[in-house]
């Protein structure tokens, strides 16, 4: 899988990856782990930047999860959620689908 993200990423192609912080089936720490084996040429910046918190809304009281973005490569950490992200954090689902695919999104 490493292979087809690299090729994507170099051939400048928006990647999105997102695991839900609770997922048993498909662990964030082991996305994590192929994501540092990447052969990107943006990859040290990416992994030098801080994530940003995610919220619902108006309410930054709650961190429902975190983005970290660089160039074409985007990583969601959903907090509170597991297999079913959409599911378990609709909210949050929403506001990084329309991100994604760069349409207005309302929560």
């Amino acid at each position: 899988m490493v292979i087809q993200v690299d090729e994507l990423l170099n051939k400048g192609v928006n990647v999105t990856i997102y695991n839900g912080q609770l997922d048993l089936i498909c662990a964030t720490k082991g996305t994590e782990a192929w994501v540092n084996k990447l052969k990107w040429d943006g990859l040290e910046t990416f992994l030098s930047l801080d994530r940003t918190p995610l919220y619902c809304g108006q309410d930054e009281t709650v961190t429902k999860g975190f983005v970290k973005s660089y160039r074409n490569l985007h990583f969601y950490w959903i907090l509170g959620a597991g297999h079913f992200v959409p599911v378990d954090q609709p909210c949050v689902s929403l506001q990084m689908v329309g991100n994604i695919s760069q349409s207005p999104n309302y929560s």
